[in-house]
């Protein structure tokens, strides 16, 4: 499912020509790139994992910049990582942070309890400089070269911006950390010149918490997570979904479009239409997956020192 497949289907969907003041490209990419999120939240379809070493006293992990949420559970339904300590596997479960924080436990134990998942409440500093070389405009991306090389906390779904030409965009993907593959729009160009002026601002991220922290150096916990599609802001790059969830991506983008329309009970019909797709994926996946539909567990969740009622 490539970029130009999907903008097509979604003018034709809202009966929109090419030349349509309604629409634009990067407000299309940007629909379907959250259709595209939510899909894999509502059905699981992308899944991936991150290795994290643990250090003695430490709480907080920074999380891959593609976590969406957190995938694996247990046959009671919690969520639950890995942590192998160089012998022994052991399975952690999550715990709501509130429940860690009123909990207080701050001192090191061998093998943590529980973990979870938080928002990293600082952003990383946007970054700033100038490009080195030009990066030509072919099929709707540009390249960013900087021989300085300031890349190296860059990830893909940045929001970029080219000062001197006036162009926004979004990071593709990072070669290196000197050269990103770019989108940009709405600019007199849309490509980078030598000397082009950047800003990118880091999107927020999550943090893994631990609790208790490790007394030990070098555990390796693997989390398991359901994982953000890699941005497809141009005309040939591709989503890496079944070809089937194609209609469902473009429904949920017209009902987007449609509400910015002020015409949601039509764009509520383009909406229904997603769910019925994302109902009939969800058991396609838990099929393909063996993965049983529903569960129930009725037995009352307790934390040590903090039950739930």
């Amino acid at each position: 499912m490539d970029g130009k497949t999907l903008t097509d289907a979604l003018y034709s969907t809202l009966n929109e020509a090419s030349t349509s003041s309604f629409m634009d490209a990067r407000t299309s990419y940007d629909h379907l790139y959250e259709a595209a999120c939510e899909l894999v939240s509502r059905t699981w379809c992308l899944t991936s994992t991150q290795a994290i070493t643990t250090v003695a006293d430490q709480t907080a992990y920074d999380l891959n910049a593609d976590f969406l949420k957190l995938y694996l559970q247990n046959d009671r339904n919690e969520y639950v990582c890995k942590l192998n300590d160089g012998s022994s596997d052991y399975w952690l479960k999550w715990r709501d942070h509130q429940g860690i924080v009123l909990a207080n436990n701050d001192d090191s134990i061998a093998i943590p309890w529980n973990f979870s998942i938080i928002d990293k409440s600082t952003l990383d500093d946007p970054i700033t400089g100038t490009a080195t070389s030009a990066g030509t405009l072919s099929n709707g991306e540009t390249i960013l070269y900087d021989t300085s090389a300031p890349f190296a906390n860059v990830k893909a779904g940045d929001a970029i911006h080219n000062t001197t030409d006036g162009s926004d965009g979004v990071v593709i993907s990072v070669t290196s950390t000197s050269e990103l593959i770019t989108a940009l729009f709405d600019g007199t160009d849309n490509d980078w010149d030598s000397s082009d002026a950047y800003v990118i601002v880091p999107g927020g991220r999550k943090q893994f918490i631990l609790d208790p922290p490790p007394s030990t150096d070098g555990y390796t916990i693997t989390l398991y997570y359901l994982q953000k599609p890699t941005p497809v802001y141009s005309s040939y790059r591709a989503y890496r979904f079944d070809p089937d969830y194609k209609r469902a991506l473009v429904m949920y983008a017209a009902w987007l479009y449609k509400y910015r329309d002020r015409d949601p009970n039509f764009g509520d019909a383009f909406y229904k239409f997603f769910d019925l797709k994302c109902r009939e994926a969800n058991r396609n996946e838990n099929s393909s997956r063996n993965r049983t539909g529903l569960r129930f567990n009725f037995k009352k969740r307790s934390y040590r020192d903090r039950s739930y009622r």
